[in-house]
């Protein structure tokens, strides 16, 4: 049993303990952290966590924790895997891995350093959805060779952000971000982990008149260039909202379309008509992506298996959301290779 601390109990450190006890084996979470006292108890008691602190120190100073989740603002990624690398601490955290390419780098490294695990809670990989659609690409079936791609995602919120203690994820003083790096960081790994690795980037960003956020990002939407010379169009919006068959994978082939959303799949190929469209549910699995992310997280860590969200892999969704921004402010394509040396 990986024996884990989860470092902040909002809503990712409750899903994660959660998503262990749900798992039931590999991983135990061995204590909550958080700051503030009274929240951390009324947690603790409805998760049935006995141990608790209010300081990451003392969690990392327990000769009991194997390892952290690091479940705190994005702007405290970085320096508390350096501190968790230096305590001997493997590491378990939640997207972005960092707020910089840089960063991340700088956390391999330590890790690396240090001889302990870096992994990435990238929940969004571990779906139905993206493994059926993954499938697919890399056997060609059934709509054929990819000849072209889109990706949209999108909801409705003019006045974009977060209530109580999740105000943070929207206030970028506070670690958290604009929807290109909070919500896009999901769909760039949904995007990398189906069709592949992306080689140029490039975005523009727009904002209707109702958008009442100023100081963050509309609507990024975009054109990139895979490695495998397939283009992809990309949107990711706070001003519309897309359900159903509106969002999700458009992969078009050569021997026909599917369209595939959060629940399910429609299949149109070439010879067939409009009305005649059918949808297909994805195969279930008995875990839910949380869980399935925890046992890869154990299984890296144990040295039986790399999963699909190592922090190599993480640190190249976080330079395509870095190349995004980039993109859109400069008005020019970005290359990753040129830019990051990934």
């Amino acid at each position: 049993m990986l024996r884990m601390a989860i470092l902040g109990v909002g809503w990712a450190g409750t899903r994660q303990t959660q998503a262990a006890q749900e798992l039931g084996h590999k991983v135990v979470v061995d204590c909550l952290v958080d700051r503030d006292e009274a929240f951390l108890r009324e947690k603790a008691a409805e998760l049935g966590i006995d141990k608790t602190y209010t300081d990451v120190d003392e969690a990392l100073a327990d000769p009991e924790v194997d390892a952290v989740s690091i479940c705190l603002p994005h702007n405290l990624h970085h320096p508390v895997t350096l501190q968790a690398a230096a305590a001997g601490k493997h590491v378990l955290v939640e997207k972005p891995i960092a707020m910089t390419v840089d960063e991340a780098t700088a956390m391999i490294d330590a890790t690396q350093e240090a001889g302990v695990a870096l992994y990435v809670a990238e929940n969004a990989v571990y779906t139905p959805m993206c493994r059926t659609l993954r499938h697919m690409v890399q056997t060609q079936e059934p709509m054929g060779e990819l000849t072209f791609a889109a990706l949209t995602t999108g909801f409705h919120a003019p006045d974009y952000g977060y209530p109580g203690r999740r105000s943070w994820l929207s206030t970028p003083e506070e670690g958290g971000s604009g929807v290109w790096l909070l919500n896009g960081i999901h769909t760039v790994a949904k995007l990398r982990y189906v069709l592949g690795e992306v080689e140029t980037v490039y975005m523009g960003e727009h904002k209707a008149t109702n958008f009442r956020r100023r100081d963050v990002e509309g609507t990024m939407s975009g054109l990139f260039t895979l490695e495998s010379g397939v283009q992809v169009w990309l949107v990711q919006s706070p001003e519309t909202r897309l359900r159903g068959l509106l969002a999700g994978f458009r992969l078009h082939g050569v021997e026909g379309t599917v369209l595939g959303a959060e629940e399910g799949y429609a299949l149109l190929l070439n010879d067939d008509d409009m009305e005649s469209v059918a949808w297909h549910p994805y195969p279930e699995q008995a875990l839910s992506s949380y869980a399935l992310e925890l046992e890869s997280f154990a299984d890296y860590v144990a040295g039986a298996a790399v999963g699909p969200t190592t922090a190599e892999s993480e640190r190249r969704s976080l330079a395509v959301v870095q190349a995004g921004y980039e993109s859109a402010a400069s008005g020019q394509p970005v290359h990753l290779r040129e830019r990051f040396g990934l």
